[in-house]
């Protein structure tokens, strides 16, 4: 080997290991849950799609994590006594709180009752069975609900269905589809009834909390831009968020003239203009409006967003106007952002072209997201401005934001507001 070559081995091997000491260690520990987190056989890597989405926001953060699959009861007893850095994917725990930090949600379940009976039994009287010391037993026990089986693991709770062991089973939607995959060849025949949306954290022990104070903020900071495949819609649920969504934005047209409201909003002489304001509007949102701001939402279309937005609610959680450009004109509440047009809400609406700024699609339904401001999930859904202008013209993109689990669980009909 010559001395040149000695020299970029070296080199290769200091910058390798400077990586590594630029990445701290994180001990977690997390329990078997197919599709969320698993280990191959014969491979002792847990993987999973909430593996994955822990792993790219530690990896974002400047940690590395080492995972273990461990029984639920350990894993929860290690963490409140230090033993482990962090364990996910937890429902929110009084208990857990007292002894760890909880960070934003790394997936979203949607919980179902399985049965095989044609209508579902009561569960105040049926015989649940549910994984013990899981998310949903602990949620059975908050609730009063008293498991009559419980399991080691969910691969038994449809046969336990099936042979009629028990009436009911509370699990995951996307874990028994696993289960489903995974025995191609039998058909259980279940029903199911939605529950409810359970979200799921990483908690992170006392002592690392202490020793790395920056840590969760950053992490949480990393979490949007990680995939969570947990939190796409299905296509059932899309189906429905579509229906209502186009409800409600019949109902919102009927009582405001958008088109007016987008050309009676404020003028700015060009795009360097709008990133300007921009910049100032995001320092000082949420919590202080800038003077444009204050004058958006004094507006008589923001006003009148914001009466309809009030007689929806829980529903209806934002209700955001646009011009073409994709700059506000119109708000229920204050915007984090002035200029929307970088973003999808807008992008996947609004089309630039030769002939200017054209319809790309009648309607666009995001995935699910977590809102840490109201600590609540929802989907937003845009509409382009006037929906029936011809040749593809439009003048500005509607937005709405929706609480997903009261759209999905108990939808109200629309009314109008006052």
């Amino acid at each position: 080997m010559d001395a040149r070559s000695l020299i970029i081995g070296l080199s290769l091997v200091m910058a390798s290991l400077s990586v590594r000491a630029d990445h701290h260690g994180f001990s977690l520990y997390t329990f078997l849950a197919p599709p969320y987190q698993y280990a191959e056989p014969q491979i002792p890597v847990v993987t999973g799609e909430t593996t994955e989405t822990i792993r790219c926001a530690l990896n974002k953060s400047g940690f590395q994590a080492r995972i273990s699959l461990m029984p639920q009861s350990r894993a929860r007893y290690s963490l409140e006594r230090n033993l482990v850095d962090g364990y996910y994917a937890v429902g929110s725990s009084e208990e857990l709180d007292q002894s760890a930090v909880r960070s934003h949600p790394v997936a979203l379940e949607k919980w179902h009752w399985f049965f095989t009976a044609e209508a579902k039994p009561d569960p105040g009287t049926a015989r649940i069975g549910v994984v013990g010391g899981s998310n949903e037993a602990i949620w059975l026990e908050d609730n009063d609900l008293k498991p009559f089986i419980t399991v080691t693991g969910a691969e038994q709770l449809p046969a336990l269905l099936v042979r009629k062991r028990i009436d009911l089973a509370l699990m995951d939607q996307r874990a028994m589809n696993y289960l489903q995959d995974q025995k191609s060849g039998v058909d259980w025949s279940l029903n199911s009834d939605f529950v409810r949306y359970a979200p799921l954290h990483l908690y992170v022990s006392s002592r690392f909390s202490a020793d790395h104070p920056r840590f969760l903020s950053g992490f949480n900071a990393h979490l949007a831009g990680c995939a969570m495949p947990s939190m796409q819609l299905s296509e059932q649920e899309a189906s429905e968020v579509q229906g209502l969504a186009q409800a409600l934005m019949a109902d919102l047209s009927g009582n405001i003239n958008l088109t007016n409201a987008i050309y009676q909003g404020p003028t700015y002489d060009n795009l360097t203009d709008i990133l300007t304001k921009d910049t100032l509007w995001q320092a000082l949102a949420p919590h202080h409006p800038t003077p444009l701001a204050g004058e958006i939402l004094e507006l008589p279309a923001s006003r009148a967003m914001t009466a309809w937005q009030a007689s929806h609610a829980p529903l209806v959680t934002e209700v955001l106007l646009t011009d073409k450009a994709g700059a506000l004109v119109a708000m229920s509440r204050l915007s984090s952002d002035y200029w929307q047009g970088d973003e999808p809400k807008v992008q996947e609406i609004a089309l630039e072209t030769d002939r200017g700024v054209e319809r790309k699609r009648d309607m666009w339904i995001s995935p699910i997201r977590y809102d840490a401001s109201t600590a609540r999930f929802q989907v937003m859904v845009s509409f382009p401005v006037p929906l029936n202008k011809p040749n593809n013209g439009l003048e500005g993109v509607l937005v709405l934001g929706l609480d997903i689990e009261h759209a999905l669980h108990n939808p109200p009909a629309p009314s109008s507001a006052e």
